[in-house]
Parts: C-alpha cells; structure tokens; sequence
C-alpha cells in the first residue's frame, strides 16, 4: 500500500494521506487551476489532491500559464508569484513582489530555504514542498473542487460588443474578476466586477437598451460597500476606478452614466450567457 509522502499513514489522495490533503484544500480551487509540467522534476509541490508538481532546479510559480512553469490560476495569485531553486543542496523560495505574499509554514517571506514537508503558501494557495523526485499522479476530472458550497455556483460570466466591434469579455472568479479584450486583460476586485455583473444583467434582462439603466441607489443596496450608508459618491467612484481599469486596456466607456437615471452597460451582450 503507497504511504503518504508526508507521514506513515496510507496516501488516500494521489500521494497524500486525507489528513495532510484536507489540511491544505481550498473550496476556492478546482483541479483544472492548477496546470504542470508532466515530466518528473528533481524535486515537487503537491497540491490538494496529492497530484506531485515538478519542480526543476529553477520553477517559477504564478497565475498565468505562458509565464509560469507552474501556473495557480487563482485570482490571489500574482502573473509572476515566486521562484522555487536549488543551489547545491539547498531550495530557496524567493517572493517576487506579490501582492497577497509567499508563505513559508505559515510565516510571510521575501527568501526563505525550503525543507521537506514544509507548507508553500503563494496568496490563498498552499501546496507541500517535497524535497524528492516524484512520479506525476492524476487528478480528478470535472469541476473538482474539494469542498461544494453555494459560493461556487455564483460563477458568472458574458460577452459583450462595443460600438466600436470589440469583444469583451467578463468572467467571475471567487473574489474578484477578469475582464479581456483581445490580448488585453484588467483584473478587478470583487466589489469593482460586481458592478459590472450588476449593470450587465440589467442589459440582459431588457429588450430596450434605454430600460437597462440601475439607479445608483440600487447600486448602493446591492454592493457590499463597507460603509453601511452608502451614498451616490460612494457608488460615483466605484464606477471612476473600473472605467480607469478598463481605459488601461483600451476599453473606452463600457460603463454610460445619466444623470438622475442611472448607469448602464454601453455595449450588447453577445449570446447573452450567464453561467
């Protein structure tokens, strides 16, 4: 019987036991987020259904795949996240300015050595680090996320076309979103795409595109601003910061504004989906 990596117990879940694959799971990750080589490495992250992550003598951890050896596609990980490399018979992990942090046993770093069993934490995500060879394990086909809860049906995503032809794209992720246009990409915090989520709805649930305007009012009630009497500035600047993102990729007044009526989506959804 294989035993887990980590301790004596037998390994449940590719080649962890359930103990140490529950300690690390997160209901925010799917199997499909986490993308490695498939070739044997000198050493191995495992991630939270056992599945070992080679790692060369040099990997670099982020959240996009053509930039990452090991890519986490999860909104708390950065483009770039952190290096994991030998020197002689050391690892090191070494932060590349992140913005939510590398983690070594639950300690934040900048570098740090590495020693086997060790908890690797890149933004929300831990994996084990494993100084050893390990053969690639499969993981499990489908949504795959370790724990099922009603925050992971709230999954939204659409198409929308400018006047101007461009394609834009907008998709939810758990505290946050992504919108992209051609090669461009803005990611947005939780507050700044349910905004757009909010108005993109409105677009959809209407025939006439002048019947698509939300009062700022509705606004207020529906985003979780922090201040609990939030005003028509509070939502004014909310809509400034995403049109400011959005303008950085080229997509000019997505958001319409009217005075005493509302905001609104200027574009047209495409196939009108919500999934």
């Amino acid at each position: 019987m294989a035993r887990c990596v980590l301790c004596s117990f037998a390994a449940t879940r590719g080649h962890l036991c359930d103990a140490h694959a529950k300690a690390i799971a997160t209901s925010s990750l799917t199997a499909e987020q986490v993308i490695a080589p498939g070739e044997v490495g000198v050493a191995a992250l495992i991630d939270p259904w056992g599945a070992a992550l080679p790692l060369a003598e040099r990997t670099t951890v982020g959240r996009e795949r053509d930039t990452a050896d090991v890519a986490l596609l999860h909104p708390s990980v950065s483009v770039v996240h952190a290096t994991v490399a030998r020197a002689g018979d050391a690892w090191t992990v070494t932060d590349h300015d992140s913005r939510n942090g590398t983690f070594v046993d639950g300690r934040r770093v900048t570098t740090a050595p590495l020693t086997g069993g060790a908890r690797l934490r890149f933004g929300e995500i831990t994996l084990y680090f494993v100084d050893a060879a390990l053969p690639p394990s499969g993981r499990p086909e489908g949504p795959g996320r370790t724990t099922p809860t009603r925050r992971d049906q709230l999954i939204f995503s659409a198409r929308l076309e400018t006047a101007a032809g461009l394609c834009v794209e907008l998709a939810q992720r758990i505290e946050g979103g992504v919108v992209r246009v051609d090669e461009a990409r803005v990611d947005l915090g939780k507050l700044e795409f349910r905004l757009l989520q909010i108005l993109t709805e409105a677009r959809q649930a209407v025939a006439d595109p002048e019947m698509s305007y939300v009062p700022w009012q509705e606004l207020a009630d529906r985003l979780e601003f922090r201040s609990h009497e939030a005003d028509s500035e509070n939502v004014r600047e909310l809509v400034r910061r995403v049109r400011r993102k959005l303008q950085s990729a080229g997509i000019q007044d997505l958001i319409e504004s009217r005075h005493g009526v509302g905001y609104r989506v200027s574009a047209a959804l495409v196939n009108g989906d919500d999934a």
